[in-house]
């Protein structure tokens, strides 16, 4: 399994998530919305490839995968796989996505 780790900008889009997600639909919700996004990326990090390869629009490497409402994009090596962005599926993520 790949370590993984969140970008600063990815840390921000967690932290709009779950203070959007509590605004608007509760504490408890908020907490399991952010425990799912967590879980996909431990999967992903035993499985990488799962995503779909974004190469062509994003930059060479950028997969995505969806959860919930939003979209996670990262890329990975031998070792890490690195959370580049977490965006809400209506969201374009080339306007989004900090660049590499």
């Amino acid at each position: 399994m790949l370590k993984w780790r969140l970008t600063s900008e990815t840390q921000a889009d967690m932290q709009d998530i779950r203070s959007f997600t509590k605004q608007y639909w509760g504490t408890a919700q908020s907490a399991r919305y952010i425990r799912e996004i967590r879980e996909k990326i431990d999967l992903l990090a035993q499985n990488p490839c799962l995503g779909v390869d974004r190469s062509a629009g994003l930059g060479k490497g950028i997969r995505s995968i969806l959860i919930g409402s939003h979209a996670i994009y990262y890329e990975f090596n031998m070792t890490e796989l690195i959370v580049r962005a977490i965006l809400h599926q209506a969201m374009a993520p080339g306007e989004h996505m900090p660049p590499k």
